[in-house]
């Protein structure tokens, strides 16, 4: 499908000092150092890997903080022999909006561009999961068709101190972290500031909704693979009705939010796109597997409803049939092929 902005739903099955700062037991780089990450041989890669692997079986089942910071160093070393020869790569921090550095991975196509590229900001999906090797892909399919690519570990991200992991905030400063990729990426000379856009899988999909909600005009456009869009109905409905319901859920959200759903049910409304889409104003493309157990499909399609009802006519709703939450790879390569074809057009209409 060539077209993909139509009237109303489109819904189709298918400096001087050198700073380092340790995180994880690793240096990584600041966001305004020149230098990047030293290049290693990958049997040197390989055999960290195998040192921090061989780490990793010896600790203890109790040691929980720090299983997760080796396996995401183990994870970083694998991403690291994914780039070899394939694209620039540097792990670095940038700064949010309150002060709290965000690990993050940037992703350069290895020959530069005479002129300023697009740029994507990929988010990763789960609020405590993390930027993993096997999102490796679909990243180097973007860089290899000219762009920059920031992967953000943004807060709550699992590897990193139990501070970092604890600083969760459901649709509220986890949004100032994208807004603080875009601003940090409109400091790199590559990057055309006109052309960036973000993406993100299931809670990575619902931070892109919000970024375009709260920042209105300042990115070009969004994908959002199968991200929640209702937090009245997903904090409200029976475990029946919501597979993805975890006890405590409500308590956490009244911690995050700073009251309960029962005392202040529009601050999650406010954190809702289902009840927002009269703010989404850039092109977006919704994308999202018939058969999705854990963020049901009915989430995009409210979502579209409310685009429609709004008179919203940028944005296209993809359901795509046989697949699950991200899942078989085989089926939602459709999905992804839809994402490319979207983000290229979005930035060659742009560009002009």
């Amino acid at each position: 499908m060539k077209e993909f902005f139509m009237p109303g739903r489109l819904i189709v099955s298918v400096g001087i000092f050198v700073v380092l700062v340790f995180t994880a037991g690793y240096a990584v780089v600041y966001a305004d150092q020149e230098s990047v990450n030293p290049v290693k041989s990958p049997v040197a890669l390989e055999k960290q890997l195998d040192e921090l692997t061989q780490q990793l079986d010896r600790l203890d089942d109790d040691a929980v903080w720090e299983r997760r910071r080796l396996v995401k160093q183990i994870d970083d070393l694998r991403i690291e022999l994914l780039t070899i020869g394939v694209v620039n790569y540097k792990k670095l921090v940038y700064q949010s909006v309150d002060g709290l550095m965000i690990p993050a991975y940037l992703f350069k196509p290895l020959k530069p561009a005479p002129n300023a590229v697009p740029a994507v900001i990929y988010v990763h999906g789960g609020q405590h999961g993390r930027f993993r090797p096997r999102s490796m892909k679909h990243v180097i399919a973007m860089v290899q068709r000219g762009y920059v690519v920031l992967a953000p570990d943004y807060r709550s991200s699992s590897g990193y101190s139990q501070e970092f992991y604890e600083a969760a905030d459901y649709g509220g400063k986890e949004i100032d972290d994208m807004l603080a990729a875009r601003d940090f990426l409109i400091t790199l000379p590559e990057v055309d500031a006109e052309r960036i856009a973000i993406l993100g899988l299931s809670h990575g999909g619902y931070n892109s909704l919000m970024a375009l909600i709260r920042a209105p005009g300042k990115f070009s456009a969004a994908v959002d693979f199968f991200g929640p869009t209702d937090l009245l109905w997903r904090l409200t409905a029976t475990p029946d009705e919501n597979p993805n319901a975890e006890p405590g859920d409500r308590e956490k959200f009244a911690q995050m939010v700073g009251k309960s759903i029962d005392e202040a049910p529009e601050l999650y409304r406010a954190r809702s796109p289902r009840y927002l889409a009269d703010q989404i104003h850039e092109p977006l493309l919704i994308l999202h597997g018939d058969g999705d157990g854990v963020v049901l499909l009915q989430e995009s399609q409210w979502l579209a409803e409310a685009l429609e009802d709004a008179g919203k006519q940028n944005f296209a709703f993809h359901i795509i049939e046989g697949a699950k939450h991200g899942y078989p790879a085989p089926v939602w390569e459709k999905g992804w092929q839809l994402a490319f074809q979207f983000l290229q057009q979005v930035f060659d209409k742009e560009s002009v």
